[in-house]
Formats: structure tokens, C-alpha cells, sequence
């Protein structure tokens, strides 16, 4: 396997644009990932015990065994700074953090002279990367190549499927030129995140969470999120034609949880959400919906409602 492994994954569609590509080795991507969280870690922040990342201080501990003293505290130093810096930030909302990370996203190959970032923060992954190259990065990237395969796998027997659902669910297109996906040993501690700005999905590649047809689900899950601004103008209009109270925060993300696993189970019957897995419909915000969702939304997908229809009787069922 060379070392460069970016995955376009082309399935039978009209056009020859690939659904996913994949990018399996950013280097730089996956220190800043692991740096952030192990940060998190240290600052004993809530989301640090999650389980998508809170194998990540035992992971650094095992791999500080082969350190010298020199090299300890160069590390230690990385995620100090990390700490004070952009570990204090949210890998999906604060927009810094979101610049950083897409300007991590430079070929495999490419030097830190490629990155345009802070330089305080150059400095600081320039001094940690030979540590990391050595000892967390070959098991990581060996991680990340067998996350890929996985999903390749799964794109090619169910991925044209899965797509067709969502977008005509959606009423809305699929990108042309697909979607690149960057997979990291460590994301964040959802195992998965995506952000509208510069069309950025991470996924997790040691995550357990994420792992099997769940990480199908995650991958589409994410994908899903490009369609926020439409849908939210969809329901914003709906809800004044028809004196509906306007959608409330958290909406578009219980349609996304909903159907998306919706979608999977079309072709898996037997598969179980990730939400329905972790019992998430019970927390807030998703809980808000559930009822207008089951009540509405679900005949929708069934075919028995319109669109709108189904989106009127979630908004008028907002608690």
C-alpha cells in the first residue's frame, strides 16, 4: 500500500463524480487531532470522557514509554499549548478552530511550511511532528486505512442506495463533485463532526462508536449537514405561511438523526440508529421533535405525506 491513500469511492451514478473521497494519510490533520484532544483531556474538560476519545491519554501514555526526557517535555509542551489554545475552542462551532483545522488539510506529503496558521502554532506542531511521525502515527494511519477499506466496502454494496433515499427525501441534489471525508485516529468526541464552513467531515477511525454500519450512517449522518441552510429556510418559510411557532435550535439535527438512520435500515433492516444506540432521543434538544418526527415525518418517508405537509406537523408539534 503506498503511503498516499485517498479513496475516491465512484458508484453507478449518471455522472463519474465519486459520493466520497477519502483521505486517509493528512498527517498534519491527525497530529492537530490528537493534540486537541489529549488538550481536552488535560483541562478536564466534560467531553473529555466521552467514549469516542477517552482512550486517546492512554494511547499518548503507552507511546511516552519510548520518549527520552527530551522529547517528554517537547510533547508535554504540545499539548500545553493546545490547552491554551485552540483546545479551548469547539472542533464544530468556533470558527477559529474550524480555519485551523482546514488548513490542516494539505497533502500528505506536503511540510509545515504548507500550513497557513498562526506561527506560534506552526512551531509548536513542527517540534511535535518527528515524535508523532515515530511513535502514534503508524498505528493511527494503519487504522485509517482499514476505517476506508471498511467503508468502501459498504459504499459499494448500499452507498447509491443510501444517497438516493436521503436526496429524495430531501428534495434536494447530491454535490457533483462528491464530498471528501478526512478520516482521523482521533476527531473529537463525537467520533464525527462537520462543519458548513468548507465542507469539512472528520470521522474517527479508532472511535468504537463509529465502527461498522454505524460509521456508514456517520459518514452519511455528516454529509447531511450541507443541506442545513436549505432546510432551515424551508421550515423558516413554512412556519409563517402557516402561524406555526419557527423552528427551534436543534431541529434540522433530529431530521438528520432520524432519517439518516432511516435510510441505513432501508437497506439493513436490522440496523439500529446511532441516536436510537446511545438512547439520545431521550436528551435534549432531539426529544423536543421526537413526537412531531414519529407522528409526521415518518409517514413521510413512507410515502404517505407531502414534504411539507410533514414538516408543518413537526413544527406545529414543537413543545
Amino acid at each position: 500500500m503506498t503511503k498516499t491513500l485517498v479513496v475516491a469511492i465512484v458508484l453507478a451514478m449518471q455522472t463519474s463524480s465519486p459520493m466520497f473521497r477519502f483521505e486517509a494519510d493528512g498527517f498534519w490533520l491527525n497530529l492537530h487531532h490528537f493534540l486537541y484532544v489529549l488538550s481536552r483531556a488535560q483541562a478536564r474538560t466534560a467531553d473529555s470522557k466521552r467514549t469516542a476519545v477517552l482512550a486517546a491519554p492512554g494511547d499518548q501514555d503507552e507511546g511516552l514509554k519510548r520518549l527520552s526526557e527530551e522529547e517528554r517535555k517537547v510533547w508535554a509542551d504540545a499539548v500545553t499549548f493546545y490547552m491554551n489554545g485552540p483546545g479551548k475552542m469547539d472542533a464544530t462551532f468556533d470558527p477559529p478552530l474550524i480555519d485551523i483545522t482546514n488548513a490542516m488539510r494539505v497533502p500528505p506529503q506536503a511540510s509545515s511550511s504548507a500550513l497557513k496558521i498562526d506561527p506560534a502554532l506552526r512551531a509548536t506542531l513542527e517540534s511535535a511532528a518527528p515524535i508523532y511521525r515515530r511513535v502514534w502515527w503508524p498505528r493511527q494511519q494503519q487504522a485509517n486505512n482499514a476505517r476506508v477499506r471498511e467503508l468502501a466496502r459498504q459504499l459499494e454494496e448500499y452507498g447509491e442506495k443510501v444517497r438516493a433515499y436521503l436526496t429524495r427525501a430531501y428534495k434536494l441534489d447530491w454535490p457533483s463533485g462528491g464530498l471528501m471525508v478526512n478520516v482521523s485516529g482521533y476527531a473529537n468526541w463525537a467520533g464525527a463532526y462537520s462543519t458548513p464552513r468548507g465542507n469539512l467531515i472528520v470521522i474517527s477511525s479508532l472511535d468504537p462508536q463509529v465502527k461498522g454500519y454505524l460509521g456508514l450512517e456517520s459518514i452519511f449522518h455528516e454529509a447531511m449537514h450541507q443541506w442545513d441552510d436549505a432546510m432551515i429556510a424551508r421550515l423558516s418559510r413554512l412556519s409563517k405561511e402557516n402561524q406555526t411557532a419557527p423552528p427551534r435550535p436543534g431541529i434540522t439535527h433530529a431530521l438528520i438523526w432520524y432519517t439518516s438512520a432511516a435510510a441505513i435500515k432501508s437497506v439493513i433492516p436490522n440496523h439500529v440508529g446511532y441516536a436510537e444506540s446511545l438512547d439520545m432521543w431521550k436528551t435534549e434538544p432531539i426529544v423536543n421533535f421526537k413526537a412531531g418526527i414519529d407522528t409526521y415525518w415518518k409517514p413521510y418517508l413512507d410515502g404517505k405525506l407531502t414534504l411539507d405537509e410533514a414538516l408543518i406537523g413537526v413544527l406545529k408539534s414543537q413543545p
